[in-house]
């Protein structure tokens, strides 16, 4: 049997077959889905092998097409539950591809560092802003008097106290005797409750400071101290570091976003 020959038998065959499996119309007049195998071995038989072969490659060919048709009717009338649905049993079945995990890989680690910009930033807003509606004063220390306890940098808090309650080696900050009355840190070394003063010393001098501080010019008392945020309060505090805080929120928030889209795919 030659190769022609051999796929002319091989297409009759699927023709023949996809005829064999449609089922009888409910409608008498629809001659096209009455045609069986049966009737295709008497046609054969009546009116020979070619006409018979020509009607089943024609039959044949739209039973496939009904198929087709109904397969992408069922396909389009799915809701998306069930479209999801299809998509996870599918993955669960394997389709004998391996499954590429990049863009997993991608979206979480955008999604990760989103996430950490997002909560530093909002961390730093609520360390620099928040304290001071609880009646507690923050202040930058720009000199390195009180290392290695405190460090230059940081941020002191402070709440207010009454003065004559301050003992030996409380951390307080008070205003300098320089005109521009810049906040100092150091630690109290003698508090002279007669004379309405104290006398303090910085960690890192190695005499206590010659002006004693009054009363009046202490500005609290040590709550808490956080190396490093001195540097971002000054930025902070003027109205284009405000905006700046704020589009950094933005954009991490963003990054959380798209990095959820693509790991999801």
């Amino acid at each position: 049997m030659s190769r022609v020959e051999r796929h002319k038998n091989e297409y009759s065959k699927a023709d023949r077959k996809a005829v064999e499996d449609l089922k009888p119309s409910e409608d008498p007049a629809d001659i096209s889905f009455k045609y069986g195998k049966k009737e295709a071995e008497a046609e054969s038989a009546a009116s020979g092998k070619r006409g018979t072969d020509t009607e089943v490659h024609r039959k044949g060919r739209v039973a496939r097409g009904n198929t087709d048709a109904d397969a992408d009717m069922g396909v389009l009338d799915q809701t998306d539950e069930e479209k999801a649905r299809a998509r996870k049993e599918a993955r669960a079945m394997g389709d004998g591809r391996p499954e590429f995990h990049g863009k997993r890989v991608l979206g979480g680690f955008i999604k990760f560092i989103g996430t950490i910009i997002l909560l530093a930033a909002v961390i730093a807003c609520l360390a620099l802003f928040v304290p001071h509606y609880a009646g507690i004063d923050r202040y930058a220390v720009s000199n390195g008097s009180m290392e290695p306890s405190i460090s230059e940098g940081s941020m002191i808090y402070t709440a207010q106290t009454e003065p004559s309650t301050l003992s030996e080696g409380d951390v307080i900050v008070f205003r300098s005797k320089d005109s521009d009355g810049t906040p100092v840190v150091h630690r109290v070394a003698e508090n002279r409750i007669a004379d309405g003063e104290v006398i303090t010393k910085g960690d890192a001098d190695k005499q206590n400071n010659p002006d004693p501080v009054l009363y009046s010019d202490i500005l609290g008392k040590k709550v808490i101290s956080v190396p490093m945020l001195g540097y971002l309060a000054a930025p902070m505090d003027t109205v284009m570091g405000k905006v700046a805080m704020g589009l950094v929120i933005i954009g991490a928030y963003l990054l959380t976003v798209i990095g959820s889209r693509i790991r999801k795919g």
